[in-house]
């Protein structure tokens, strides 16, 4: 099941893992190179500021788009039969992908174009298209 989670979840989520790097830098410079550590402690928390800011202006709209998943958008889309479509079995081949197929009723042979009426889980339900018949 799909779930909705807000585009700010998303972008923490996102952030927070890669923003781990700068206590990890801070704590090997104030080991290996203590001397550093203001200089370096300064222009690592400005560069992960500037790095949110930027990453929230160029990545934040698009989490807030509404995504289309095109793998579960089915319905409409035209392909050709590969193997006899019955109504219990057939394949179709919609775009580069060979999905299990099945019709309502009567056969349809390899070659003709169908069109997707819905899709049930791994299985689409086909009918001919308009030209076809």
């Amino acid at each position: 099941m799909y779930c909705m989670v807000s585009p700010k979840v998303k972008f923490v989520a996102m952030t927070i893992d890669e923003l781990i790097l700068v206590p990890l830098i801070l704590f090997l410079v104030y080991f290996f190179a203590r001397e550093y550590l203001f200089i370096v402690t300064v222009l690592t928390v400005v560069g992960a500021g500037i790095f949110v800011l930027v990453k929230f202006y160029l990545v934040f709209p698009t989490l807030s788009q509404e995504q289309s998943y095109s793998l579960y958008d089915l319905s409409g889309v035209t392909g050709k039969v590969t193997k006899t479509v019955t109504p219990t079995e057939g394949k179709v081949k919609v775009g580069q992908e060979i999905w299990d197929a099945r019709c309502e009723e009567g056969e349809i042979p390899i070659g003709t174009e169908v069109q997707i009426v819905a899709r049930e889980s791994f299985r689409v339900k086909v009918a001919p298209t308009e030209s076809e018949w």
